[in-house]
C-alpha cells in the first residue's frame, strides 16, 4: 500500500512539473492495479485537465467523486471541467457543494475565478483571485490567472508586476512563461530566455515542448532575435499544422457555404427594440485589434464590455435544447422555425450580463460566420468590423499557440487565406446591412483612437468623449519578419 502511496506522489510532482505524459503513465498504472484507488483517479482526472482531454478528466473524477461524493478537492476539480466543457451552471452547482463542505477555501475561489474567466467575466475573476490570494499568498495558480484577467481588460503594467512578482519568489513553471506571452511584446522581459534555458521539460511531453516553443520564440522576438525567433514558431508550427488538417478542410468547406449564404441573403435586419441594449460585434480576424477598440469603446458612458462572451454560443445550445434536436455548435444548422426561440434565450441571456448599460460589446472573431443571421434575427445587432496590415495581422496569429479551434492558424498560406475570407464577408455584411455596420483600422486605434471611437459611437447612438484609456502599437510588427514570411510561404 505504501508503495503505491508513493507511485502517487510521483505522479503529483510530475504533474506539477509539466511532465504529463509520465505522470499519467503512473496514475494509469494504479488504476488499473487498484480500480478503488479514489486519489489516483483525483490526480489522472488533474492530468488530464492540464492536458486538455477533457472528456478523459471528466471520466476520471466523475468516478473519483462515485467513491468519495465528499472530497471537496474532487468537487473543485470537476466544475473545472464542467466549466471547460461549457456547462457553467452545473460547474458553479458543483462549487457550491465543494463550498458547504469547505468554506472560504483558496483552492474553491480559484476554481470559481476561472469559471468567471471562462464566462470572460474579467472583473468579477480578478476580485475572486484577489480573495484567493489574501487566503494563501502561495498560491501560483491564482496569481496567473490575476495576470491573465488582469492583460484581458488591458490593464497590463499591472498583469506584467503580478507575473515578476510571481519570478521574484521563484516561480519557474511554462505556465507562467506562457502566460506571460499573453501580454503585449513590449511587456516581455528578455531575461526570461536565461530562465526558459533551465527550464527542463520530458523528451515525452510534446505538448509541452510546442508550447515551450511558442515562448520562446515570443521571448525572443521581444528581444530583437528575429531569425532565432521565426525558427522557433516554424518548428512548432510545422508540427502542429499536420494535425489540424481535417478540421481546417471542414473549416473551409463551412467558410465558403457561409459566403455563398450571405450573398443570397435578403437585405433586411431585425426589427429594432428600445426595451433591449445594443449588441455590438466587434469583429476580426484573430489578432487584427478588436480587443483595442473594444478598450476605447468601453470606456464610453452606458457602455458595459463582453470579451469574447459565449452568449451566442449558449442561447443557441439551448435552443437545441428547447426543440429537442440534437445540439450544433452552427447557427445555420438551426431550423428557421426555432430562430424566434434562439432570439427570445439570447435576449435573457444579454439582459443578464448587460445590466443596465445601453451598449453590450462581444469580440469573437467566430461570430462573423453567422454575422447574417444575428443581423436579421437579433434587434439592435450592430457590427464593426476591424482589419489591419495583413502581414501585421498574419504573424501576430502565426506567433500565437491557440488553446482550441483556429485550425488555420499553423500555415502561413491558410492564414492568408483566411483573412481574405474574412474580409470579403465583412465587405458583404456591410453592403447588405450598411445601417448596421462600420470599418476601423487598426492603425487609427493607434492614431487616432478618438476617431476609432467615434465610428463605433456613432454607429449605437451614444455619445464620444475625449479622454479615452491608453492602448498599445503593434504597427510594423512584421517588418523584421517579411523576407522569412515570403520564403516560407
Amino acid at each position: 500500500m505504501q508503495d503505491a502511496r508513493n507511485q502517487l506522489e510521483d505522479a503529483e510532482r510530475l504533474r506539477q512539473q509539466g511532465k504529463l505524459d509520465r505522470a499519467e503513465s503512473t496514475c494509469h498504472a494504479l488504476t488499473r492495479r487498484h480500480p478503488g484507488y479514489m486519489a489516483a483517479w483525483h490526480t489522472q482526472g488533474l492530468v488530464q485537465l492540464d492536458k486538455r482531454n477533457y472528456e478523459r478528466a471528466l471520466d476520471c473524477l466523475v468516478r473519483a467523486v462515485m467513491l468519495n461524493p465528499h472530497s471537496w478537492m474532487t468537487l473543485t476539480a470537476l466544475s473545472r471541467v464542467y466549466a471547460r466543457l461549457g456547462a457553467t451552471e452545473l460547474a458553479a452547482q458543483t462549487l457550491e457543494r465543494a463550498m458547504s463542505i469547505k468554506p472560504e477555501d483558496p483552492a474553491i475561489l480559484v476554481s470559481l475565478a476561472e469559471i468567471l474567466r471562462d464566462e470572460r467575466e474579467y472583473e468579477r475573476a480578478v476580485e475572486v483571485y484577489r480573495q484567493a490570494m489574501a487566503l494563501d499568498p502561495s498560491l501560483d495558480s491564482a496569481a496567473i490567472g490575476l495576470g491573465l484577467s488582469l492583460g484581458a481588460i488591458g490593464e497590463n503594467a499591472e498583469a506584467q508586476a503580478v507575473f515578476e512578482s510571481l519570478l521574484q519568489r521563484g516561480c519557474r513553471t511554462l505556465d507562467l512563461f506562457f502566460a506571460m506571452t499573453t501580454l503585449p511584446a513590449a511587456a516581455m522581459k528578455n531575461g526570461i530566455l536565461g530562465l526558459l534555458d533551465k527550464l527542463q521539460l520530458g523528451k515525452e511531453d510534446t505538448e509541452a515542448r510546442l508550447t515551450y516553443q511558442f515562448v520562446r520564440g515570443a521571448a525572443l522576438d521581444s528581444a530583437g532575435r528575429h531569425a532565432e525567433a521565426w525558427e522557433c514558431f516554424r518548428v512548432a508550427n510545422r508540427a502542429i499544422a499536420p494535425t489540424c488538417e481535417d478540421e481546417l478542410r471542414s473549416y473551409v468547406s463551412r467558410e465558403q457555404a457561409n459566403l455563398a449564404a450571405l450573398r443570397d441573403m435578403p437585405n433586411r435586419t431585425a426589427k429594432p427594440d428600445d426595451r433591449l441594449p445594443i449588441s455590438l460585434f466587434i469583429l476580426g480576424p484573430s489578432r487584427s485589434g478588436k480587443t483595442s477598440l473594444e478598450r476605447l469603446v468601453g470606456s464610453l458612458d452606458g457602455v458595459k464590455r463582453g470579451y469574447e462572451n459565449p452568449s451566442v454560443d449558449i442561447s443557441l445550445q439551448r435552443t437545441f435544447d428547447a426543440a429537442a434536436l440534437p445540439r450544433s455548435k452552427f447557427l445555420e444548422q438551426l431550423p428557421p422555425a426555432y430562430l424566434p426561440t434562439f432570439r427570445d434565450i439570447y435576449h435573457e441571456q444579454i439582459a443578464r450580463r448587460a445590466g443596465s448599460a445601453r451598449v453590450f460589446t462581444n469580440t469573437m472573431p467566430s461570430r462573423i460566420y453567422e454575422a447574417g443571421l444575428i443581423a436579421a434575427n437579433i434587434p439592435n445587432a450592430r457590427f464593426v468590423f476591424v482589419t489591419r496590415d495583413k502581414d501585421d495581422n498574419a504573424l501576430r496569429v502565426y506567433m500565437k499557440k491557440y488553446l482550441r479551434g483556429n485550425s488555420y492558424a499553423y500555415d502561413l498560406k491558410s492564414i492568408y487565406e483566411y483573412l481574405d475570407w474574412y474580409a470579403q464577408m465583412a465587405e458583404l455584411l456591410s453592403a447588405k446591412f450598411p445601417d448596421a455596420v462600420r470599418h476601423v483600422r487598426y492603425e487609427t486605434i493607434v492614431s487616432d483612437p478618438l476617431a476609432a471611437a467615434a465610428a463605433a459611437a456613432d454607429l449605437c447612438g451614444i455619445a464620444v468623449k475625449d479622454a479615452l484609456p491608453p492602448v498599445g502599437d503593434d504597427r510594423g510588427c512584421a517588418e523584421p519578419y517579411r523576407a522569412l514570411m515570403k520564403s516560407t510561404k
